[in-house]
């Protein structure tokens, strides 16, 4: 569906509804003032729209309700009244909300808690934030040293083997791989494997290689207490070598996790923009060529103040993927072939297609990175430059779904590469030569940078005599949360003289 079919059905359902036209000046307030009302125009222009765009939009057409109300005692300017068409116009075109987490603010300034997990291991002085590629919740584990056999007491007395560890019950208990692993059978050593059954009952017949003497051994290992009690039924077993592994599974020693929340500060910061014309020229422009000025000055002066967010945010992805990760985030990909020629001393032999095939392992190797450095997931999204989308658009699975009409003017947004392992944005604001490869999660907990709109388009005019002024202004918040989470593929196309 048109956009203007889309607002043209808005009007009608919702003056059908409620009697009130949101189309004209008089009628947009008690549209605005009654809930019901509002509800059915906000809903019909969030028509088509995804889920998740969906709520975005609620929010902030709920924002620019209370800016248009606050600004207007009694009646709205003319000019207002595409204030909420405008937002279902530029919002679902940004590419900054396909490219990035949105949270959108419901006031000026709103802290924003993030938990951050950390581990501590037993004897460990590191700190490891979670998720961690260390191994934290094995435990740690102490092997006991026994380096000669023990012996066997006539009176059956226990063995601690606790003790010979230098701990006790209350920190550390027997692991159930607990086995013994020799013993002295009249005066030879005899290699065995005797493993308890799992309440730790001991019970094994042992006999010399040559079968002339056999013994049984019998007891019992408890691995809450550590305590060992063997006895040989016919006494020819005087000595024992085991093999245990101590679990230091307490609340008191046992590998624990930290909790803390991480605040961020979001600020709603102004962008506007500001038009003068005349009463005459837009009565000739409207007589000679049946355009509405109004409306063509606030759709350019709207995409522009789109076009500048989306363009800070892409360079301040990029800022922080080269200042604050390493160059396994930061790869280069050159669109001549001719430095692999000159480096291998061969002609690449079949034609460009083929060759930009080669930028996927490129892609991979910084999904991978994020992925390693992150401990999520790996990169997903893929933003850039039309020139540079080319090279995307030339490989074997580039598949593009979009409608020119909808994605066109500010870049295409149903495009997927290598079976849909990348989503492809492409935008003029992404400057040539450097493709970001982000992840983008589904969780907000995840996330890598936030992009907060507050208010993202209100129209102030103040039609001085016969010379009107208009001004829009867009209140947005963004914060990097997460650095790991960006890659910067660099794209050349310099000629190496093989």
């Amino acid at each position: 569906m048109g956009i203007k079919t889309l607002l043209k059905e808005a009007y009608n359902f919702t003056k059908s509804s409620t009697g009130y036209d949101p189309s004209k000046p008089g009628s947009i307030r008690e549209v605005l003032v009654n809930d019901d009302a509002f509800g059915m125009y906000k809903n019909s222009l969030s028509e088509g729209l995804s889920a998740e765009d969906k709520n975005g939009f609620n929010v902030l057409a709920e924002n620019t309700r209370i800016a248009l109300l606050e600004n207007s005692t009694y009646s709205l300017n003319p000019y207002e009244t595409l204030a909420l068409p405008l937002l279902r116009v530029f919002y679902p075109k940004t590419i900054a909300k396909d490219l990035v987490t949105v949270i959108p603010m419901s006031k000026p300034e709103i802290i924003r808690g993030f938990i951050k997990a950390s581990f501590k291991r037993f004897g460990d002085s590191n700190t490891y934030m979670a998720p961690s590629n260390t191994d934290i919740t094995a435990g740690p584990k102490v092997t006991v040293p026994v380096s000669t056999m023990t012996e066997l007491t006539p009176d059956g007395k226990p063995i601690d083997i606790l003790a010979k560890a230098g701990v006790n019950s209350d920190i550390a208990h027997i692991e159930k791989n607990f086995m013994v692993t020799a013993v002295e059978l009249d005066g030879e050593t005899v290699n065995c494997q005797v493993t308890p059954t799992v309440d730790g009952t001991i019970a094994a017949t042992v006999q010399k290689a040559d079968g002339s003497v056999t013994d049984t051994l019998t007891g019992r290992i408890n691995y809450l207490t550590g305590i060992l009690e063997l006895a040989s039924v016919n006494g020819k077993i005087t000595k024992v070598a085991f093999k245990a592994q101590l679990s230091l599974e307490e609340n008191t020693i046992n590998p624990r996790a930290s909790f803390s929340i991480e605040k961020i500060r979001l600020i709603a910061q102004d962008r506007q923009i500001s038009t003068n014309w005349t009463i005459q020229m837009q009565q000739d422009i409207k007589a000679l060529y049946d355009i509405e000025l109004q409306s063509e000055l606030v759709s350019a002066m709207g995409q522009q103040i789109v076009l500048d967010v989306d363009r800070q945010i892409v360079q301040n992805l990029i800022y922080a993927c080269e200042r604050m990760n390493g160059p396994t985030h930061n790869r280069t990909f050159n669109k001549n072939p001719s430095q692999w020629e000159a480096e291998t001393g061969s002609k690449f032999a079949y034609g460009p297609k083929q060759w930009m095939e080669n930028v996927l392992p490129v892609l991979n190797d910084l999904s991978a990175a994020i992925y390693v450095d992150t401990n999520i997931a790996a990169g997903n999204i893929l933003a850039c430059n039309p020139l540079d989308a080319t090279i995307f658009e030339s490989l074997q699975e580039f598949r593009y779904n979009g409608s020119s009409s909808e994605d066109g003017d500010l870049g295409y947004r149903s495009a997927e590469v290598a079976g849909g392992k990348w989503k492809v944005l492409v935008s003029p604001v992404v400057p040539q030569g450097k493709s970001l490869c982000l992840y983008k999660p589904t969780e907000q907990i995840k996330c890598t940078y936030i992009f907060a709109p507050y208010v993202p388009c209100v129209l102030t005019p103040y039609p001085l005599g016969n010379t009107p002024s208009l001004t829009i202004l867009s209140r947005n918040g963004e914060q990097l949360i997460r650095p790991a989470g960006i890659s910067v593929l660099n794209i050349t196309d310099k000629f190496v003289q093989p």
